[in-house]
C-alpha cells in the first residue's frame, strides 16, 4: 500500500471516530433536553393540582371529604399520556383518591412509605418502581399542616421511547453527514497530498531525465533504481581511485629510472 493511500486512511478513521463523538454527545445532550421537558412537565402537573387540591382542602373540609379531587386527577392523567396513574392518600400512608379506583382505601408501597420517610424537608420524593417513576408531593393545609401526599406516576417506557426517537431521528440525519463529510476529507486530504508530493515528483522527473555518463560500465540513470545506481557509483569511484593511483606509480617509476 502506498505512503499517501496509508495517510489518506488514517485521516478518514480520524474523522470519522470525531464524528462518532459528536454524534454520542449530540444525542446525550438532546437526551437530557428530552428528560428535563418532561421533568418539567411532570413538576408543572403536580404544582398545579397541588395547589388546586390545597385550595379545595382549605376551605375547612377534610382530605377526604373534597371529591372533587377525584375528577381533577382523572383529567390530569387524560391530559398527559406518559402519564399512568394519579394518587393522593393520607398522611398514615392509605389511598384516599385514584385514577385506579380499586386501589381506593389500600395501603401504599413499602418502596413509597419509605421514600415518604426519608424525604428532604419541602422536596419532593421519588421512586423507580415496575419501570415507572413516581413523583410525589405533599398537600398541607391553611396552616402548613401535612394532610396528605400527591403522587403521579409516570411511564419509563415513554422515557425509553423518547430516547429511541431521539436516537432514531439522529440516525437518519447522520445518514448523508457522515457521507458527506468523509467524502469531503477525501478530496481535500487527496488535493493536500498532490499539491505537497508534486516538488518530489518533479525533482524525480529531472533526475530520470538525465543519463549517466558514457563508457562501458556506464548505464542512462533513469535505468538505475535505489541500490544498484549507488553501487554503480560506488563502483566507478574506486575505478577512478585505482586509475589514479596506478598513473602516481608510473610517476614515481619515471623518476627513479631519471635518477639512476
Amino acid at each position: 500500500m502506498a505512503p499517501g493511500t496509508r495517510i489518506i486512511l488514517a485521516i478518514l478513521g480520524v474523522t470519522s471516530a470525531g464524528l462518532a463523538l459528536c454524534a454520542a454527545l449530540v444525542f446525550g445532550s438532546l437526551d437530557r433536553v428530552a428528560l428535563r421537558t418532561a421533568e418539567a412537565n411532570v413538576d408543572f402537573l403536580l404544582t398545579q393540582l397541588r395547589d388546586t387540591i390545597e385550595a379545595n382542602a382549605g376551605l375547612g373540609l377534610p382530605l377526604a371529604d373534597v371529591r372533587v379531587v377525584q375528577d381533577l386527577i382523572e383529567r390530569a392523567k387524560a391530559t398527559d399520556p406518559q402519564v399512568v396513574a394519579v394518587e393522593v392518600f393520607s398522611p398514615d400512608g392509605v389511598s384516599l383518591f385514584n385514577t385506579d379506583r380499586g386501589s381506593i382505601g389500600e395501603a401504599i408501597s413499602s418502596a413509597w412509605q419509605t421514600a415518604v420517610r426519608y424525604r428532604v424537608e419541602h422536596e419532593r420524593w421519588r421512586v423507580e418502581e415496575f419501570g415507572n417513576i413516581v413523583v410525589g408531593q405533599i398537600i398541607r393545609n391553611d396552616f402548613g399542616e401535612p394532610i396528605g401526599h400527591l403522587a403521579i406516576t409516570v411511564s419509563g417506557e415513554a422515557r425509553a421511547a423518547l430516547a429511541r426517537n431521539v436516537l432514531a431521528g439522529l440516525g437518519w440525519r447522520a445518514l448523508w453527514v457522515v457521507p458527506a463529510a468523509l467524502l469531503a476529507v477525501l478530496i481535500v486530504s487527496v488535493v493536500l497530498l498532490d499539491l505537497s508530493g508534486r516538488p518530489l515528483r518533479k525533482l524525480a522527473e529531472r533526475l530520470a531525465a538525465q543519463d549517466a555518463p558514457t563508457g562501458d560500465t556506464a548505464l542512462p540513470v533513469r535505468y538505475l533504481a535505489g541500490a544498484d545506481g549507488v553501487r554503480l557509483s560506488v563502483d566507478r569511484a574506486v575505478s577512478d581511485f585505482d586509475r589514479a593511483t596506478a598513473e602516481v606509480l608510473k610517476v614515481d617509476e619515471s623518476d627513479d629510472r631519471d635518477e639512476a
